[in-house]
């Protein structure tokens, strides 16, 4: 399958997403590398990531080996990940994306989603604190603010287009009506089946 027979969509921002793209949750660490490899081959062009996976900078090792050999060139990638729940908090929303973007070998992210409403309270990375009944402690965090750091993001282009994943119609409505860049996309799980589509 040659990259140019998989149809692309237009977002909300102008850019666009290749339909079909590579998952690569549950992808296990020694085996991920393998298939990056074998789909940007096969014309993959579109993969999707997130640092809780595991697996990121296999992944990113994978996509810069292509890179180097002369299969793609960075611009023929669509690299989307996602901000986790421990970088909630405006002031470290950056510093959620710099640790992906590391990982991934790559200066920004085609598409960086924020993976849940709801924020965690950090003990350290991607770890979340606990309390005394071994409980994770959510933060009274507001989506909207975390948003609007991510905003900043792309004003720094550090990525092309922000979107957000697993969030009801309430939190996107939330999310349009306070926002200055629009959400491009909702990723949502369903039956083991990831679908992203465009917000109106």
């Amino acid at each position: 399958m040659a990259a140019a027979e998989i149809p692309c969509v237009k977002l909300l921002d102008g850019t666009s997403i290749p339909v079909l793209g590579l998952g690569t949750w549950e992808s296990k660490p020694g085996e991920v590398k393998t298939a990056v490899d074998a789909a940007i081959s096969a014309g993959y062009r579109h993969i999707d990531c997130s640092p809780t996976y595991g697996n990121e900078a296999e992944v990113g090792d994978a996509i810069a080996a292509k890179i180097k050999d002369g299969s793609v060139t960075r611009d023929q990638i669509y690299i989307v990940s996602k901000l986790w729940q421990t970088y909630h908090e405006p002031d470290v929303v950056e510093d959620g994306l710099r640790a992906t973007l590391k990982n991934l070998q790559v200066d920004y992210l085609d598409l960086y989603l924020m993976h849940f409403p709801i924020g965690f309270k950090q003990q350290s990375g991607l770890v979340p604190a606990h309390d005394a009944n071994n409980q994770i402690i959510t933060t009274d965090r507001d989506y909207v603010d975390t948003w609007k750091a991510m905003e900043k993001l792309v004003e720094k282009k550090l990525v092309r287009s922000i979107g957000v994943s697993n969030f009801n119609e309430e939190q996107v409505d939330r999310i349009l009506t306070n926002c200055t860049i629009k959400p491009v996309t909702n990723q949502v799980i369903f039956k083991h089946i990831f679908f992203k589509f465009q917000c109106v």
